[in-house]
């Protein structure tokens, strides 16, 4: 398909519901790099595009191979059930690799220690519905296998009269780990150690996780198909993504969700 086809297809919505908009189309290109000095494994390089955005950049040589392609899959689906972002955009380095760019939010308080945290946990720092949001994402790092959700991941921004919840970084799920598997509910790993802290601090609403769990499990396999026509052939092959459009809403895939279900009801920590 030429660009110029991809274009008119997305123009006419019926004739291709899977190619309504995609990113790669219109990459953000890179003009300025940085070396990363936010103590972040999977953070390979920050960015100015030029739009005068800065960009947390993710590319396919980070990690297994593929950080882009879960991060992009893991932000739309998490807003699918309505989590939280910061922005993002597929950018263009220099020598026009794709690459995953979380745009770099200002304004934002990000926890750094265990002071910080405190103040969230005890609502000195006021944030919106947070008890809800701790059970949204943790029925959602569940079921994408996020094996690394730590404080630090987590932003904090200043709104009309308290501050709003995001979750990001996703580089340690889904794809790169292992998207069926369930080595997130290992009580070892980063995303159980962060969960029961808040779970004690009494900020966590276990309903709210198992409603997460039933809005996934309502998502149809059309708008699976619809965030993966997004990511870029250079991030994942095509035989990939048919392989999890396929698997969407088979036993499986309900099997899995009843599993995490249980996990949650379950885990009285």
């Amino acid at each position: 398909m030429t660009k110029a086809t991809a274009i008119i297809e997305i123009a006419n919505p019926k004739k291709s519901p899977a190619l309504q908009y995609q990113r790669e189309l219109f990459p953000v290109e890179i003009i300025d790099l940085y070396p990363n000095d936010q103590g972040s494994a999977d953070l390979s390089l920050i960015g100015t595009g030029r739009n005068n955005k800065d960009y947390a950049i993710k590319r396919v040589c980070d990690g297994n191979n593929m950080i882009p392609a879960t991060e992009l899959f893991c932000y739309e689906l998490a807003r699918r059930v309505n989590i939280a972002t910061p922005e993002f955009d597929i950018v263009m380095l220099k020598d026009g690799e794709l690459a995953f760019g979380s745009v770099w939010e200002g304004g934002v308080y990000r926890i750094s220690g265990v002071n910080e945290a405190a103040k969230i946990l005890t609502g000195a720092t006021k944030v919106k519905a947070l008890d809800q949001f701790f059970g949204k994402v943790y029925a959602f790092d569940l079921f994408i296998n996020n094996i690394d959700r730590h404080f630090g991941n987590f932003l904090f921004r200043q709104s009309y009269n308290s501050c709003i919840a995001l979750a990001f970084d996703y580089s340690r799920a889904w794809y790169e780990i292992d998207f069926a598997g369930l080595q997130a509910i290992d009580k070892q790993c980063k995303t159980q150690m962060v969960i029961n802290i808040i779970k004690k601090f009494g900020r966590f609403d276990r309903q709210q996780s198992e409603k997460t769990l039933d809005e996934l499990s309502q998502i149809e396999p059309s708008t699976i198909e619809q965030i993966l026509s997004e990511i870029p052939e250079s991030w994942m092959t095509k035989k990939q993504s048919n392989g999890i459009i396929a698997w969407w809403n088979t036993q499986h895939f309900k099997d899995r969700l009843l599993t995490l279900k249980k996990e949650i009801t379950n885990d009285l920590v």
